[in-house]
């Protein structure tokens, strides 16, 4: 190479001069006609030239002329450093021959070049058979940054409403811990504060942040829950007593309805908004209506009680039912009850431990312990499933067992109907919000008198129609919910099927004159009995 004036000559033939100028490779073209594919040769014999534009090297393979950049020319030890600034590589700018005769002094090179770089932290010791010409060697690393601790957060344990399983593995229906009771200033939940972390260094000694750990919201209704700061901690605790609830995976306390004795001629009918729990029974004639749970806890059950109704949630009878043939118990969640003797039971999931006996049943599952669990007399319905041990008795009691199960086609014509219905009422609201924009914009003083009254009857009555859409939508959604996660009905009698006993699978039925048992289902259109 000849180097003169700050101009480094690289190739010089008859067709060009290659040369340098400061940091830019240029080409003087004597005459045209070398071929473009033969540059590439020369590339490879010059690898600290680096082409930035192929048209540029084009036009200087065929433009007379000198002058023609087309590209730069790279430093002998070249740094490439990540964004983050957190990693260093280099790269070897030589041929195998330079590279072969320039080995010994290269190490010492490539740390005086990181050096100039201003590159300090995280240098890496290299040994000379780490180097390769033209490949990216990992020179230096910065120090990560550590993260700290997420936060922690836990909640006073959450009630499960199941039996007590006893030792010999059968569930106990009458002994559950049902309504949990809180005093005002109780600990419902905790959360430890994301830890701040260690910070970082990057490859030029500065430090780097710390992460700190991920943070999470306690979850508590703000009603009835308070956060307080203690020890380094967010507390959460009862703003007052009543029952232990969780509403969507939030914490809640809820009010609660605590009767030391029984429910009778000392306390009159019982209706409340929030869970109630007797300790005794509720006597003949009287009731206990409640939005939230209810439980009886009297060991002697509830005789002839007018009706025991929990709207929003579920309900425990410890001792079970003597109805009388008079005794409502229903639920819009689950039944937990001992047994259950001529009366009327409706609820989402019915559990009972012994009995039912001359009763009328309605719920989606209906499940009477296997084991010993006897069903006589009376019409259990079922929209999925009916488990019990024994159906009916040895005198061939009537006894109707019926699993309904999900009519889809019907659901599917609801669905469609709502649809349509809900169709029209966006057609009605989009017609009412324009007739209210345009009252709106004609009127540039206040409405008064019966412009103001009929205004607002627009106002009230798109509000009607918005509601009654979401509800439409909503039931839509339902329906589709029901159609995709229903199962077949089904019903289980695990021990003995008694003469007498119906066994109906929706339009499907059979009274069976001998004894039987096991899982009746339809299969290809057959009730299998």
């Amino acid at each position: 190479m000849n180097s003169k004036w700050g101009v480094e000559l690289l190739v010089q033939n008859d067709f060009f001069n290659l040369y340098v100028t400061g940091e830019d490779v240029l080409i003087d073209l004597n005459k045209t006609g070398f071929p473009l594919k033969s540059f590439d040769m020369i590339i490879n014999q010059n690898p600290r030239v680096k082409i930035s534009s192929f048209p540029a090297l084009r036009k200087a393979l065929t433009e007379v002329g000198n002058g023609h950049k087309i590209g730069h020319y790279l430093p002998l030890i070249d740094v490439i450093v990540s964004p983050d600034k957190m990693k260093a590589e280099v790269i070897i700018n030589m041929t195998i021959t330079e590279f072969q005769s320039e080995k010994h002094q290269l190490l010492h090179l490539i740390k005086k070049t990181l050096e100039d770089n201003g590159i300090v932290f995280g240098k890496i010791d290299l040994r000379e058979d780490d180097l390769f010409p033209g490949v990216a060697i990992l020179a230096a690393v910065g120090r990560e940054p550590e993260k700290g601790a997420d936060a922690q957060i836990t909640y006073i344990e959450k009630p499960e409403k199941r039996p007590v399983i006893r030792e010999d593995g059968l569930a106990d229906y009458y002994e559950m811990n049902f309504v949990t009771h809180v005093e005002e200033g109780d600990w419902l939940g905790e959360k430890i504060p994301p830890a701040d972390g260690k910070p970082g260094k990057d490859i030029f000694g500065d430090a780097v942040d710390a992460i700190r750990g991920s943070d999470e919201k306690l979850r508590y209704d703000r009603k009835s829950v308070v956060e307080v700061e203690e020890q380094e901690k967010v507390v959460l605790r009862a703003l007052f007593g009543g029952a232990l609830e969780f509403v969507d995976d939030y914490v809640s306390v809820g009010r609660h309805l605590i009767i030391n004795g029984d429910v009778g001629h000392e306390t009159g009918s019982i209706t409340f908004d929030g869970a109630v729990t007797v300790y005794g029974t509720v006597m003949a004639g009287f009731s206990v209506n409640a939005t939230g749970d209810i439980s009886i806890e009297g060991n002697e059950g509830v005789t002839n009680a007018k009706e025991i109704c929990s709207s929003e949630g579920d309900l425990y009878i410890k001792g079970g039912v003597f109805g009388g043939d008079i005794s409502l118990i229903e639920a819009s969640g689950d039944i937990f009850i001992k047994h259950a003797n001529n009366c009327k039971i409706f609820a989402k999931n019915i559990n009972v431990g012994l009995y039912i006996l001359g009763s009328d049943v309605v719920g989606e599952t209906v499940t009477v312990d296997k084991n010993r669990g006897k069903i006589i007399g009376g019409r259990i319905e079922a929209l999925f499933k009916i488990e019990c041990g024994f159906a009916g008795n040895a005198h061939e009691r009537t006894t109707h067992l019926y699993a309904k199960g999900i009519d889809k086609d019907l659901i599917y014509q609801e669905i469609q109907q709502m649809a349509l219905e809900l169709k029209e009422l966006q057609k009605t609201s989009q017609h009412l919000e324009t007739q209210l924009t345009v009252i709106g914009s004609q009127q540039s003083k206040q409405l008064e008198g019966e412009q103001a009254d009929a205004y607002t009857k627009l106002k009230m009555t798109l509000k009607a129609s918005r509601d009654k859409m979401f509800d439409l939508d909503r039931e839509i959604q339902t329906g589709l919910y029901k159609i995709k996660t229903a199962v077949p009905p089904r019903i289980e009698v695990a021990k003995e099927a008694y003469p007498g006993v119906i066994i109906q699978i929706g339009q499907k039925s059979s009274l069976l004159n001998k004894t039987t048992r096991g899982v009746f289902e339809v299969v290809d259109n057959v009730l299998n009995v």
